[in-house]
C-alpha cells in the first residue's frame, strides 16, 4: 500500500505541483532551489493569473491527499474486517439456480406475471390485478397500429428531441481555444487599465490592424494599445524608404515597426471623431507599443523619434529601458467613464470592425 500511496502523491504532484514551478521558472526565472516565502509572495502578487491557478492547485493538491490517506484507511479497515473470518453469503444470481427462482424472476419481470401461481401476493392483489388488467385493455383498445402512410396529420406539432452532443451529455466542457501568452498579458494590462480608473473595451481591428486593448475614461481619453511579442534584441527604425513603411529588425526577421503601425490607427479614429464630433471636442488619443518580453538595441537613439511621432514605448513585466507601462498612462483613479462617452466608442469601434477586411493584416510579432 505504501508503494501506491507514493505513486497517488507523485501522479498528483506531476499534475497540479509541476505547472506552477514550471511558471515560476519561465516567467519569472525562479529556481527550484532558491524559491522563498517572500520571493513567492512578491510574484504572486504581481501576476494575478499565476495567484488564481496556485490557489486552485493547492486546493486540489490538499482534497487529493486527503483522499488518498481515507482510501488506505478504507482498505485497511477492509482487510482487518477480511483477516477475522467474517464471511458474508451473497446470493448467487449465475450458481445455484433452481426452478422456483426462476419462477420468481418471472413473476416479477415476465410478461405473465399476472398468471404466476408461485409469486406471492399481498391481500389487495386481486384488486390491483383486476385494475391493471382493465387498464391494459383500455390502452390496447385505444392504440392501433398502422402503416406509416395512412397515419393521420395532427395539428400539433409533435416535439423535436434536442440532440445531446458527447460533452454535453457526460457534462464535459470542450476547451478548444488554447490561452497563449499573447492571452494572458491582455488580461493582465487589462487590469492594471482598470486599476487606474480606465474601462476596457476589448480588441479591435481598426484599420487592418490588430489593437490589442482599447480603454477609455472620463469623456475624453481614449488608450490604444498593440502589444509586441517579439523576444531578444530588436532594432527599431521609424524613417521609411520610399513608399515603404519604418521597418524593424531582430536577428531572424524584418517586420512593419508597430509605432508606425500605431500611429497610423490613432491618426485614422482621430480623423473620424473630427467627421462627427465638433473639432474641439477635447478627446486624447493615446497610442501605445507594450514590448514585455525584447529589449531595444538603439533605445538612447531612436526614443527622442517616438517622442516626435507622439506614440509611447514602454515595458512590462521586464527591466529594460524602456519606461514602465503604469508610468505614462494619465492618472484617472477616482473617476466614472461617461455613458455617452462609452456608447459613442463602441459605436465607433464597430464602425472599424466591420470596416475591416474579413481577413485582417497580420500583427506585428
Amino acid at each position: 500500500m505504501i508503494k501506491k500511496k507514493l505513486l497517488y502523491f507523485s501522479i498528483i504532484t506531476i499534475i497540479l505541483i509541476a505547472p506552477i514551478m514550471y511558471w515560476l521558472n519561465a516567467w519569472w526565472g525562479v529556481k527550484f532551489d532558491g524559491i522563498s516565502f517572500g520571493t513567492l509572495m512578491f510574484v504572486l502578487s504581481r501576476d494575478r493569473f499565476l495567484l488564481i491557478a496556485t490557489c486552485i492547485n493547492l486546493s486540489l493538491y490538499i482534497f487529493a491527499s486527503v483522499k488518498i490517506f481515507t482510501l488506505k484507511e478504507k482498505i485497511e479497515e477492509n482487510t482487518q474486517s477480511s483477516n477475522t473470518g467474517a464471511k458474508f453469503e451473497r446470493p448467487s444470481f449465475l450458481n445455484n439456480t433452481t426452478q422456483d427462482d426462476v419462477a420468481k424472476w418471472e413473476g416479477l419481470y415476465g410478461n405473465n406475471n399476472n398468471k404466476n401461481p408461485q409469486q406471492p401476493k399481498p391481500e389487495n392483489a386481486q384488486v390491483e390485478e383486476t385494475v391493471n388488467v382493465s387498464e391494459k385493455q383500455e390502452i390496447a383498445e385505444n392504440t392501433t397500429v398502422q402503416p406509416a402512410q395512412q397515419i393521420p396529420t395532427n395539428n400539433t406539432p409533435t416535439p423535436v428531441k434536442e440532440e445531446i452532443k458527447p460533452s454535453e451529455e457526460n457534462n464535459v466542457v470542450n476547451m478548444n481555444n488554447t490561452v497563449t501568452a499573447l492571452d494572458v498579458y491582455k488580461n493582465m494590462i487589462g487590469d492594471i487599465l482598470t486599476d487606474n480608473g480606465y474601462e476596457n473595451i476589448g480588441a479591435q481591428v481598426i484599420a487592418n490592424t490588430d489593437v490589442d486593448f482599447v480603454s477609455i475614461a472620463e469623456s475624453d481619453t481614449l488608450i490604444l494599445g498593440m502589444i509586441l511579442m517579439e523576444s531578444g534584441d530588436m532594432i527599431a527604425n521609424e524613417i521609411s524608404s520610399g513608399n515603404d513603411s519604418p521597418s524593424w529588425f531582430t536577428n531572424e526577421k524584418k517586420f512593419t515597426s508597430p509605432v508606425w503601425e500605431m500611429k497610423n490607427v490613432a491618426n485614422i479614429v482621430q480623423n473620424m471623431i473630427n467627421e462627427v464630433l465638433p473639432e474641439d471636442n477635447g478627446i486624447m488619443i493615446k497610442p501605445i507599443v507594450v514590448i514585455p518580453n525584447a529589449t531595444i538595441s538603439n533605445f538612447e537613439e531612436i526614443h527622442s523619434k517616438w517622442e516626435e511621432i507622439g506614440v509611447d514605448v514602454v515595458r512590462f513585466m521586464n527591466h529594460s529601458e524602456l519606461p514602465n507601462l503604469t508610468d505614462i498612462l494619465p492618472d484617472k483613479q477616482g473617476t466614472e467613464v461617461l455613458e455617452s462617452y462609452k456608447n459613442f466608442t463602441l459605436t465607433l469601434m464597430k464602425y472599424f470592425n466591420q470596416k475591416a477586411r474579413k481577413t485582417p493584416t497580420k500583427k506585428v510579432g
